[in-house]
């Protein structure tokens, strides 16, 4: 291997640890707003005890979603869809639940 392909290769790893970490930060600043405004998980039905992302399953986590992967995993595809549309993330949760 050539310094030259090994220089290509790390611009490309470091691009990709880049996008992850904009990525990462997004979603974390996307649950951060989410606690400003709901005590529990905004997609849990308080009723029936279940969760709305993954559509009629139990919740695990009884509201909580500060670490739920099923809640993460739905910013994580939002963050996807956006991106892939190369539209304006939006900077606050209410904005993300209304363009839902």
């Amino acid at each position: 291997m050539s310094e030259e392909e090994i220089n290509n290769a790390l611009a490309k790893a470091e691009k990709e640890a880049e996008k992850k970490d904009h990525k990462k930060q997004w979603v974390e600043r996307m649950i951060k707003s989410a606690k400003t405004y709901y005590k529990l998980c905004p997609y849990y039905d308080r009723k029936t005890s279940e969760c709305f992302i993954n559509l009629g399953t139990k919740c695990t986590r009884d509201g909580r979603y500060e670490v739920c992967p099923v809640f993460m995993g739905f910013l994580d595809t939002k963050y996807q869809e956006i991106t892939s549309k190369k539209r304006l993330l939006p900077m606050d949760f209410l904005d993300l639940a209304q363009n839902v």
